[in-house]
């Protein structure tokens, strides 16, 4: 399970690598899947951390979902927001400052939330029924 787990996080390094070098042109989409590029803040570094992932679009904001492919841990950049929800997003080559809300379970708009980021991408309920930990909703709102 680690082996799978080391795996995402170095075809994510190489995929943002790609999509940063190429100014958004290359790695925009992963299928029908828009992908954004977060740059956040390292919580113990203080050093811009990049991380490509699936965004969707929601009224005026956007959501990302913390699932790491059902790891049994949070990912490094899910822990970066929680330490500071200032962020940046690039989609294509269009960059937007963000600031990054936290959408637990027990907050009334996660089912909604939920059931919008599943109907993207099913493959975030096999995440969920992978893990025993809970899956976060972080909510980008652009600044203005």
């Amino acid at each position: 399970m680690q082996f799978r787990f080391n795996v995402i996080r170095v075809i994510s390094k190489i995929h943002g690598y790609i999509y940063s070098g190429s100014g958004g042109r290359i790695g925009k989409k992963l299928g029908n899947q828009d992908i954004a590029l977060l740059t956040t803040i390292g919580r113990k570094s203080g050093k811009r951390r990049n991380v490509p992932l699936a965004v969707i679009g929601h009224e005026e904001k956007y959501l990302i979902i913390g699932s790491f492919g059902g790891s049994p841990v949070h990912p490094a950049w899910f822990l970066n927001v929680e330490s500071n929800p200032d962020v940046q997003i690039r989609l294509g080559s269009k960059v937007i400052n963000a600031s990054a809300s936290i959408i637990r379970k027990s907050d009334d708009e996660y089912e909604k939330l939920w059931n919008k980021a599943v109907s993207v991408y099913q493959g975030f309920d096999s995440y969920k029924r992978a893990t025993d930990r809970e899956i976060p909703i972080i909510v980008l709102s652009p600044e203005n």
